[in-house]
């Protein structure tokens, strides 16, 4: 399985944790190189600024955790209305499936994307899923795919969808995507 980067775990954590470790890597940097401790530090100043501003939008990378879990209770149903909706306040026309490789087919400036997300409650999607919505998209004229889980996608589902039209959405980035609507559906 492929390794997080240290700034992808530190987007997930409160704004001031990436702040202390940019303080205590200028104050360690500082004591061998100090023309170099400002640079060194920069980086994960950047992310606890960018946290912040998320956060006090209301969208709290800590919340994530609570969103995904509130989402893997959910019902179908319920599931399904709260995807139709983060999709439709992007200006998405959202249209349900009936069966097949995929859930949803959204619309939006002629393009035609195929969602999926049968498989939202597990923790570790596979690469099946990703492959057989990947050849659905020739028979419905789509031009890219979305495959959800509130999990995490394996090591072989990213390599699949590696330069294929594909987006994996999970964990964090389907929270951001849900917004306030996870929220509401507690």
């Amino acid at each position: 399985m492929a390794k997080r980067s240290l700034f992808s775990i530190l987007s997930e954590q409160p704004w001031w944790v990436s702040l202390v470790v940019a303080a205590l890597l200028f104050a360690a940097v500082y004591q061998f190189l100090p023309d170099f401790a400002a640079f060194v530090a920069l980086p994960f100043v950047g992310v606890a600024i960018h946290v912040a501003w998320k956060q006090f939008r209301g969208r709290a990378p800590a919340d994530a955790a609570d969103r995904l879990a509130a989402l893997r209770e959910m019902s179908w149903e319920e599931f399904a209305a709260v995807i139709s909706s983060a999709y439709r306040r992007q200006g998405y026309a959202v249209e349900a499936s009936q069966g097949g490789a995929f859930d949803f087919t959204l619309r939006k400036n002629g393009r035609i994307t195929l969602v999926q997300c049968r498989r939202w409650k597990v923790n570790q999607a596979g690469v099946g899923p990703v492959r057989e919505l990947c050849e659905a998209m020739p028979a419905h004229d789509a031009a890219d795919c979305v495959c959800i889980s509130a999990g995490e996608f394996s090591a072989n589902a990213r390599e699949f969808a590696a330069g294929k039209p594909v987006t994996l959405l999970g964990g964090a980035a389907l929270a951001e995507l849900v917004g306030a609507v996870g929220k509401k559906s507690r």
